[in-house]
């Protein structure tokens, strides 16, 4: 692939083509001090002023008492512009937003949020782009594939912040379009069986055909690429977003072998795509028998039990562990004590 259809699937550039198909967002440039600060290793410490939701409890804002203290509060990362920016645009769209910037959203940091991407403050949409290694994708290498691209080349940064909305995950469909013909469907959640995708699968693959030849494909400026598509309720689709055509994308339930070649081999569980009573392509779903399976995103996680304690939200926990100090603390102070420390796995 080369940049301009890596740039084509940024999604400043594809929004305005799809405006009334898609969910209503706001793009806001993001400055490079702050490009600085999410590349940045070590822990993660927020900027002043963005809060949590929930973090400074009613007593505490009664009473004045300080949240941070002074000094700590001095050497925080300072980005008020654009802190102010991300509330405003959160309130614009109703008070809960999804987080992403061009090309990525933070889906592999989600544990740090309760599983969610759901964001009511600026510091939360911060805390997820700090904690995600999919965001450092898109500030450093998503030209990493293209064939023109030149070390060192400017990536264009932008946050992007959608409207929030409860999306069923049975629902949403990767559709890998190649030389402007859709060669393939895949179920998106393809870990998880759907009854009703199967119960439907027939109509599902005319239905999502008919909105890629008549909306999409003619519209896009790329020839080659992939679209996400979300059926809704009363019948509509969504439009969620646009990546290459190409490895950098997941493939899903295909190969990129199969993909880039054009010769799909026989899957069990499919649908054809036809155009002209001609077979183009296929809608490849999770099948029956095919046992559920938990979502890859779960490899990015920490254990529950450091979250419970970096967050104080398990006091029991908490507890255990100040016992646990107190003993080490006791053992380092009597030279005819054994020391007790943590077990380690071996």
């Amino acid at each position: 692939m080369i940049k301009q259809e890596v740039l084509n699937c940024l999604f400043s550039n594809w929004y305005p083509l799809f405006r009334e198909h898609t969910i209503k967002s706001i793009v806001i440039s993001i400055p490079e001090d702050f490009v600085k600060y999410l590349q940045e290793d070590g822990t993660v410490v927020l900027p002043r002023g963005a809060e949590l939701s929930g973090a400074r409890g009613e007593n505490e804002e009664e009473s004045g008492e300080e949240w941070e203290n002074e000094e700590e509060e001095e050497n925080l990362p300072d980005f008020p512009e654009f802190l102010s920016q991300i509330n405003q645009a959160i309130d614009n769209l109703r008070g809960k937003v999804f987080p992403k910037l061009g090309w990525s959203s933070p889906k592999d940091a989600a544990w740090i949020a309760n599983n969610s991407l759901m964001c009511n403050t600026a510091g939360e949409v911060i805390l997820l782009l700090k904690s995600s290694d999919f965001i450092v994708y898109d500030l450093t290498s998503v030209f990493k594939l293209c064939s023109d691209s030149i070390a060192g080349e400017p990536i264009p940064h932008q946050l992007v912040l959608r409207k929030w909305a409860n999306l069923v995950p049975g629902m949403e469909f990767r559709c890998f379009v190649w030389n402007k013909s859709l060669l393939g469907i895949s179920q998106r959640d393809y870990k998880q069986h759907y009854e009703y995708i199967i119960n439907d699968k027939d109509n599902l693959s005319e239905e999502i055909q008919n909105f890629v030849y008549d909306v999409i494909i003619d519209k896009f400026p790329n020839d080659s690429f992939t679209v996400d598509l979300y059926k809704k309720r009363d019948g509509r689709f969504w439009i969620i977003d646009f990546n290459p055509f190409g490895e950098m994308t997941e493939s899903l339930l295909f190969t990129w072998a199969e993909l880039s070649s054009g010769d799909l081999s026989d899957f069990n569980s499919s649908v054809s795509i036809l155009d002209s009573d001609v077979t183009i392509g296929q809608f490849r779903y999770t099948p029956y028998d095919v046992t559920m399976q938990p979502s890859e995103n779960l490899r990015y996680r920490v254990p529950q039990d450091f979250v419970d304690l970096s967050t104080g939200s398990d006091a029991t926990k908490l507890i255990d562990f100040m016992r646990m100090k107190l003993q080490n603390g006791e053992a380092d102070d009597s030279s005819d004590d054994e020391q007790w420390t943590l077990p380690v796995e071996r």
